[in-house]
């Protein structure tokens, strides 16, 4: 791992909603994104790709500050990565996989 990037940690949500986008013939689109989504994650958390933003109404449910990325765009239902930093310096965890709320 390079200096400049973050090892990428995952609740057991968003391990079984990957899972669950992965085992779908039918989001292989989405599957690439995904993939695409997540490396640029471990990389540049902020890459403008992403268009990561912190979303504070998920703070209540996760007690921690909360920032919404992007996996796709102008499509319907727009999957969306939680994630959060920590709870290592350089270490990101994914909280969940969804669909745009």
């Amino acid at each position: 791992m390079s200096q400049t990037s973050f090892e990428l940690r995952m609740t057991s949500e968003a391990q079984l909603q990957i899972e669950q986008i992965m085992k779908a013939p039918a989001k292989l689109g989405l599957q690439k994104q995904l993939k695409k989504g997540l490396g640029q994650l471990s990389r540049n958390p902020h890459h403008p790709g992403l268009n990561s933003h912190p979303m504070s109404s998920f703070e209540v449910v996760y007690k921690v500050k909360v920032f919404s990325s992007y996996v796709q765009n102008k499509t319907p239902q727009a999957h969306r990565i939680l994630w959060a930093y920590g709870p290592k310096p350089r270490q990101i965890t994914i909280l969940a996989v969804i669909p745009h709320y």
